[in-house]
């Protein structure tokens, strides 16, 4: 369905509206560059929706037939995301992943880009503006990291063997509420060092490159937050699902945990079904 010849040309683009749309504005944008979407944490910025206009109209150009799913534009229409399961080649993007860290003058964010046929990831990028490195892979073919223009495969695990109290994690548990807010602060009071960058992309990155040892992450995923995301973990050895055992699924509402290894992930679970 795609090559690596043609994902590398995907992140091609990426790199394209880096350098044309996003790193031009980094630190210079203006108040009113900003807008709130639901809350004062979940932003957008004039830099999000001209890279996610940049893309698209390149996106179409090569592939004028593919479904195209940007997370910009399925804010103002859902429609796009009721065909995914449906189409035979699908692109998702998220122009920039971590705009609270963008419009603030942080380094945390990225863009994502999927390729999904009929509602399953064949293809992902993770591309980090800042450096203009990538991570990449296409389904059953490994995932790298793209540096320099040289690729360093990807393998988690590297501190599998640590206890669980011992090992570094990312964890919203901050975002907890109501009855569940008690179970974050029980389960967080058990693990090791832990952070929330509020960014997937900087947390797969974390987590395939063996920084971390898992991620959770929790409330609603959004396809375009964990579409390149998921395949890329799964393609570099992470176990990953839910915490009720599914496999994740678009905009589904619960808590994904990721994580270095299958017995890891079985630590985590326990230790949220227990608390």
């Amino acid at each position: 369905m795609i090559t690596e010849s043609q994902l590398h040309q995907l992140a091609e683009l990426c790199r394209q509206a880096s350098d044309i749309e996003i790193m031009p504005r980094f630190r210079l944008l203006e108040d009113t560059h900003i807008e709130q979407k639901l809350n004062h944490n979940d932003l957008v910025t004039i830099a999000d929706q001209a890279a996610e206009k940049f893309i698209m109209e390149r996106l179409h150009a090569l592939y004028p037939d593919a479904l195209l799913i940007g997370e910009e534009s399925v804010y103002a229409d859902t429609t796009a995301l009721d065909q995914y399961q449906d189409a035979e080649l699908s692109f998702v993007l998220d122009p920039i992943d971590g705009t609270w860290h963008y419009a603030n003058g942080s380094v945390y964010f990225g863009v994502m880009l999927g390729v999904a046929s009929y509602g399953k990831m064949i293809g992902g990028i993770i591309f980090e503006p800042v450096t203009g490195h990538y991570l990449w892979a296409l389904e059953d073919k490994g995932a790298f990291d793209r540096i320099n223009g040289t690729d360093q495969p990807l393998r988690v695990g590297r501190h599998a063997s640590r206890k669980l109290s011992d090992t570094m994690g990312c964890y919203s548990f901050g975002v907890a509420k109501g009855d569940e807010r008690e179970q974050a602060l029980q389960v967080a009071s058990k693990l090791g060092r832990l952070m929330d960058y509020r960014c997937a992309a900087a947390e797969y990155r974390l987590l395939v490159t063996g920084a971390i040892s898992f991620v959770v992450f929790q409330n609603t995923l959004n396809l375009w937050d964990h579409g390149a995301g998921q395949l890329i973990a799964k393609e570099a050895g992470a176990a990953t699902r839910m915490l009720n055992e599914e496999d994740y699924q678009p905009q589904v509402v619960g808590k994904l945990i990721v994580a270095e290894s299958e017995a890891r992930w079985q630590e985590l679970a326990t230790l949220f079904n227990s608390n």
